[in-house]
């Protein structure tokens, strides 16, 4: 014996959860994603280090006038 089916209106059926399961994983994630681009940023252009800052070429000099 079957049960009846019950009939929803489309605003109805639309709905989404009440505990937001979606929105809370997206936020997460995106927290994640700016402190890693944060962390990255750091890593490799925050300091003043050789690698990042070379030395410059030489240049030719002359010998000092009289």
């Amino acid at each position: 014996m079957q049960q009846p089916q019950e009939v929803l209106t489309p605003t109805e059926a639309r709905q989404g959860s009440p505990r937001r399961l979606n929105f809370r994983v997206l936020v997460g994630s995106l927290l994640i994603a700016v402190i890693a681009a944060a962390a990255l940023y750091v890593l490799f252009y925050g300091g003043a280090t050789t690698m990042s800052t070379p030395d410059p070429a030489p240049t030719q000099s002359t010998a000092p006038g009289p």
